[in-house]
């Protein structure tokens, strides 16, 4: 019965990381926006904002320059153009770092305990560490943020490459949620 619970809490930890690290995707976008008057954009680089906000060893100079080169291809699919001076849109990005907890549902057959059926279960916590990368678009001339997109992941001992695929994953995840441009009349 003990090797039947383990394969289950084994089963629900893959579950919860199965296929793809990515586990959810959000964006949000301010309302009455028309993105499409944007075609330009740089970083947001002053003297208090120069990277994404440090964390752990996970978040290397590596990654960083892999988050930059993987939104700047997106952005350039979106049809955006690099600009030094005066962009229409500013972009920034930070990474959240945290420790959670998943819950498994442990089962096992006492007899001495009396329950119906013979059969108790209990809850089990597994810790996990979550990341969520969060790419803001802000409006270079008014200075607000009019469209945030953030892809949330289980995070864990990968190699290099593998961290690269999981950012480039990520990125193209989030601007998936990216507005389309309109269709044009024909």
């Amino acid at each position: 019965m003990k090797q039947i619970a383990f394969a289950l809490s084994c089963w629900a930890l893959l579950a919860l990381s199965s296929c793809s690290p990515i586990y959810k995707v959000y964006s949000e976008e301010e309302p009455g926006v028309n993105f499409f008057k944007y075609r330009t954009f740089n970083w947001l680089d002053n003297k208090f904002v120069k990277r994404g906000n440090n964390g752990p060893e996970w978040l290397n100079d590596r990654a960083e320059q892999k988050i930059r080169s993987s939104v700047e291809h997106q952005m350039e699919r979106h049809g955006f153009k690099p600009c030094d001076e005066r962009p229409d849109l500013v972009l920034h990005f930070h990474v959240v770092f945290q420790n959670e907890v998943f819950f498994v549902q442990d089962w096992w057959c006492d007899e001495t305990i009396g329950t119906d059926y013979g059969r108790c279960h209990r809850l089990r916590p597994v810790n996990y560490a979550e990341g969520t990368l969060i790419i803001d678009f802000i409006d270079a001339r008014a200075g607000s943020q009019v469209w945030r997109g953030a892809a949330v992941g289980v995070l864990e001992q990968v190699s290099a490459e593998q961290a690269e695929a999981r950012i480039e994953q990520a990125v193209r995840l989030i601007f998936e949620k990216f507005p389309e441009k309109p269709m044009t009349k024909t």
